[in-house]
């Protein structure tokens, strides 16, 4: 028994010699390897080294300039929608006048306390808010048979809440009940509910909204803002 753990303790003493002279022998190998061949590795390094380099920039400069090219074409199209928007402020200078073009800015500037659950809350809110403005401001004046919402000298601004499908298709009734009755008409469009997914919500409301107005005279239009809050 003694003979056979002796023998078994001499065969892990072998073998962990065998697995560390052999490590040895090839640290020794590679070793003897570069110093034999160190003149072909630097060689290697001085011609690989700059072409790496090389790549390198040529990569970096490359994203660089791809990405100044972005910047470029961002910073055209964001100068092309100002000028856009400036002609579309320019152009409604010449079709509104002063009051209105103030009126519109103050109902844009509105934000309710929160989301109501009832359209007179809106109705309240706009109201009060744009009182302090315009002193002569009303609520729900009767003219020829319409009634909108606010009254402002012969301004109306009829309010909705929420704006659904069913009640953009009765958009061009409202336009026609009210116009040529008043001045000018603003409609102010609450919590645009279409579709639950946000972008197609917008999407949609912008397609029907542009299919309104295409279809509206031009003499009404002359007098009809729509905002969307």
């Amino acid at each position: 028994m003694g003979k056979r753990n002796y023998r078994k303790k001499n065969i892990d003493f072998d073998y962990k010699s065998l697995i560390f002279i052999i490590i040895i022998s090839l640290i020794l190998w590679f070793v003897k390897y570069i110093i034999s061949n160190i003149w072909k590795i630097v060689l290697f390094l001085e011609v690989f080294i700059p072409i790496l380099l090389i790549i390198y920039w040529l990569i970096c400069y490359y994203l660089y300039k791809l990405k100044k090219q972005k910047e470029l074409e961002k910073q055209k199209e964001l100068e092309k929608q100002m000028e856009l928007e400036k002609q579309k402020e320019e152009e409604k200078a010449l079709k509104f006048p002063a009051l209105i073009l103030d009126l519109e800015k103050k109902i844009k500037e509105f934000k309710p306390l929160k989301w109501y659950n009832k359209e007179w809350d809106y109705q309240n809110w706009l109201a009060s808010f744009l009182k302090s403005s315009y002193p002569n401001l009303d609520i729900e004046i009767t003219k020829d048979y319409s009634r909108p919402d606010i009254v402002i000298d012969n301004i109306a601004i009829e309010i909705k809440w929420p704006t659904n499908m069913s009640w953009l298709k009765s958009l061009p009734d409202k336009i026609n009940s009210y116009l040529p009755k008043w001045d000018f008409l603003f409609i102010v469009l609450f919590d645009v509910q279409i579709v639950s997914d946000y972008k197609q919500n917008i999407d949609i409301y912008e397609k029907k909204i542009g299919e309104i107005l295409g279809n509206v005279s031009d003499l009404k239009k002359d007098k009809l803002l729509i905002i969307k809050k």
